[in-house]
């Protein structure tokens, strides 16, 4: 038995919902995938205009590595799609005709992640500049 203070409600009121059925996607549309084209434009770019004539110098590799680094993440960032989280890897050292090899493992959605390369090579030093796309879920 109920209080007779307490007033009775009303039963809700169905509403019928007239909006277009939204489905929830986890992957990107096709024109929202990670433009390998338009990365590797960028990396090129930005290692040709910031070494191009320059000579390897090892007083202080760190800061121009960091800067190539941060110079390609911020002119990707406003071309990529938003649920790409980008990351930058840039290898810069002196030409001595040497060898390099380097590995990188990961774990990641072959359909959706991506990674491009690009290198720069003059008589003094080389940079292989690396972007890693891969999609936030």
């Amino acid at each position: 038995e109920k209080p007779e203070d307490i007033p009775e409600l009303p039963p809700p009121e169905v509403k019928e919902d007239l909006s277009p059925y939204k489905e929830f996607q986890i992957r990107p549309d096709p024109h929202n995938r990670f433009k390998t084209s338009l990365a590797k434009e960028i990396i090129s770019n930005v290692l040709h205009d910031n070494l191009n004539g320059k000579k390897y110098s090892d007083h202080n590799p760190g800061e121009l590595t960091k800067h190539l680094a941060n110079t390609i993440r911020i002119n990707l960032e406003g071309q990529i799609y938003g649920r790409y989280k980008l990351i930058v890897q840039v290898i810069l050292g002196e030409h001595k005709g040497a060898g390099l090899k380097s590995g990188v493992r990961c774990l990641w959605d072959p359909e959706c992640d991506t990674y491009v390369t690009d290198r720069f090579i003059n008589e003094s030093m080389f940079c292989v500049a690396t972007v890693y796309g891969v999609l936030f879920y």
